[in-house]
């Protein structure tokens, strides 16, 4: 048997676990495919691809949208991430996954391209030692999923596959697709939508505005180009026939053709007299209508990317207190899509079962930390500690706000102490704050 049926064996068994009893539901007849859904799902894949590549082209081609998801995705990520279980064991399996994988600086990436393309494909590479030694990315518009109506896997051995073929319409798998099992592939899928096989892209409802906006700004271009610009009018007393003018052309010709002169002069009978440039070029209110309405799709505040100058600094600090909390509003999204597969299929791999453990992940705060920003988290520390929280608890919390500070030197007993205890936690918890403060 080989290293990919010996774990699809594994996954599957723990996977039988984890469905439970039958219900109702597996009793009732499911509905035969249709023509019409046959032509639905072949518009969708085809309307799926134009998208993603109009936010590629977006992302590669606007500097907004490649800050928006450049932002996103690292204030997203932090400082990084710390997992407890409630088992040393799979602590331990949790932290030398993220360190061997280099999964912090690596999320990066993964988040900003799936909120770019919609999907992520990141395939797990196990070696025979049992551990996750690999992750790639696979591409996107090549991978499939294969699920049914329900999006749920008849067969998990065959859930997803790969082709490269460019006629593949994505309703039925080539001869020599390349076919992964469930677990072989973790699925992220951006704003996803119960029962459909994909995500959507961060940007999909403002691909529209978004071809205006570039339309509007080469109109604006274009017409600073031809327009702005001062013109000269000459006119040539009545009778002046055509060589007359013609040999005025030519004798003037050196300063007629010199765009960036910034005087000139003009000799001959003619008289000049200036045309102003056009006085509106400056109007651009249906432009920016079309950003602001652009910008809707993105959870980064427009202020925070240069367009800002029409806010106080009152409304500015509203505008990032609400993008805090958008950003844990997000995580649990890394959380389920991304995490929590890679690390119950590490559990699993080494014989612990992930229904038995208390997953919770602790997101480390990023940011350059002020002489007030210290005292208030000491402050808050001793109110917490005044309301009767544990003192582990008010540590946990510091930590997220301190993620650059040496914890291990920190946890040192005093004493006889033991370290871990309590009353060491207590100590260097009062010893701490007070230095803060």
């Amino acid at each position: 048997m080989g290293l990919i049926s010996q774990i699809t064996k594994v996954w599957q068994q723990w996977r039988s676990r984890d469905q439970g009893e039958r219900t109702t539901r597996d009793e009732m007849p499911r509905p035969k495919a249709r023509a019409t859904d046959m032509l639905a799902r072949l518009s969708a894949d085809r309307v799926r691809r134009d998208v993603i590549k109009t936010c590629r082209r977006m992302y590669d081609e606007d500097p907004r949208a490649d800050g928006v998801l450049h932002s996103l995705a690292r204030d997203m990520v932090g400082a990084g991430f710390e997992v407890t279980t409630g088992n040393p064991e799979a602590d331990q399996v949790a932290v030398d996954l993220i360190q061997r994988l280099d999964l912090v600086s690596r999320l990066d990436d993964w988040i900003r391209l799936s909120a770019r393309d919609g999907d992520s494909f990141l395939e797990v590479a196990v070696s025979e030692g049992q551990e996750i030694v690999e992750v790639t990315r696979k591409p996107t518009l090549e991978m499939r999923r294969n699920s049914n109506q329900q999006d749920t896997f008849g067969d998990p051995t065959r859930a997803f596959w790969y082709s490269d073929d460019a006629w593949v319409t994505g309703l039925e798998p080539p001869r020599d697709a390349l076919w992964f099992a469930e677990w072989q592939i973790v699925h992220a899928r951006w704003s996803h939508d119960e029962g459909s096989r994909y995500g959507r892209p961060l940007f999909k409802s403002a691909t529209g505005p978004w071809k205006r906006i570039v339309e509007g700004e080469k109109d604006v271009a274009t017409r600073r180009k031809t327009r702005a610009g001062m013109k000269y009018n000459h006119q040539f007393p009545p009778g002046t026939i055509s060589q007359e003018i013609d040999a005025y052309k030519q004798k003037n010709a050196d300063i007629l053709d010199e765009p960036l002169a910034a005087i000139q002069d003009f000799f001959g009978t003619a008289e000049i007299k200036t045309v102003e440039g056009d006085a509106r070029l400056g109007d651009i209110a249906d432009i920016l209508h079309h950003i602001r309405t652009w910008w809707i799709s993105s959870p980064v505040p427009m202020s925070l990317l240069g367009y800002g100058q029409d806010l106080n600094r009152d409304v500015l600090q509203e505008q990032k207190e609400q993008y805090d909390e958008t950003l844990e509003a997000l995580r649990p999204w890394v959380e389920k899509e991304i995490l929590t597969p890679l690390f119950e299929l590490a559990w699993l791999l080494v014989g612990i079962l992930p229904d038995a453990l208390a997953v919770t992940y602790h997101w480390k705060a990023k940011k350059v930390l002020k002489a007030a920003d210290l005292r208030d988290i000491a402050e808050a520390g001793v109110r917490l500690r005044a309301l009767g929280l544990p003192e582990p608890a008010i540590w946990t919390l510091i930590q997220r706000f301190l993620p650059d500070l040496d914890w291990d030197a920190l946890m040192i007993p005093q004493g006889d102490a033991a370290e871990g205890t309590p009353e060491v936690i207590a100590g260097n918890l009062d010893r701490l704050m007070g230095g803060l403060g």
